[in-house]
């Protein structure tokens, strides 16, 4: 399998969600008419995941099962319910969607805390897309059933710009995280990614997709870095 997921961050009130959808469902269909045109089986299609703000993931779940998307939140608590004011429990997203992403660099959380979060998400049915930075963490954080996402610490959060674009170091990152934790296990790569290196990053061996950020925002970017990632 392999994933394109959104990550929106903070970025988008309700107007730019309209401004976004519209585009992409267009851009969407013709990518799965070409595929289909192509003869490709659904099962070797990319699984794609639009991660919204919070407040904006009903109206996102809504809108993704029209166009055969699916629905992630950005973060998740570490808690089960309780008395834990302006928290978002597991329990609680599982009614609208299954993914979830957890540990992203620009929280810098404890690994111990992350651990907390990818449990809870399991426990409820949640897949939990687990960002890392230190491939030795994984030691810690891997367990069946998550997507690992390697974030690439020289490029996060540079405003889409990939300042070292070196498809090698990459590689060669990839195959030491392989080392670690089996090869059954999905293994994604975070890191400004755009429609300029999302070609070299598809063909790195050991891949199985990317989390994108800043250029998610950009519906018809979003939709050519799509197509780098079914499998012929």
């Amino acid at each position: 399998m392999k994933y394109v997921i959104a990550n929106w961050k903070m970025n988008m009130d309700a107007k730019d969600l309209a401004d976004w959808v519209g585009p992409f469902s267009r851009y969407y269909k013709k990518i799965k008419k070409d595929w289909k045109k192509r003869k490709i089986p659904e099962e070797k299609w990319p699984k794609i995941i639009l991660c919204p703000s919070l407040v904006f993931v009903p109206a996102v779940c809504e809108i993704s099962q029209k166009m055969g998307v699916e629905t992630g939140v950005q973060d998740v608590s570490p808690f089960d319910r309780g008395p834990h004011t302006g928290e978002t429990g597991a329990f609680q997203i599982k009614g609208f969607c299954r993914y979830a992403i957890i540990g992203h660099s620009e929280r810098q959380e404890p690994v111990e805390v992350v651990a907390r979060k990818r449990d809870v998400c399991l426990r409820e049915g949640i897949t939990p897309i687990i960002c890392f930075v230190n491939p030795a963490d994984l030691i810690k954080l891997y367990k069946e059933g998550c997507v690992m996402a390697w974030e690439d610490p020289q490029n996060i959060s540079v405003n889409g710009v990939y300042r070292a674009e070196d498809p090698a170091k990459i590689s060669a990152i990839t195959d030491e995280i392989r080392k670690i934790i089996p090869p059954e296990a999905a293994l994604i790569y975070g890191g400004s990614v755009n429609e300029k290196n999302a070609s070299s990053i598809s063909k790195i061996n050991g891949l199985n997709g990317v989390l994108v950020g800043n250029a998610s925002l950009d519906s018809e970017i979003f939709a050519a870095i799509i197509r780098y990632y079914v499998q012929d």
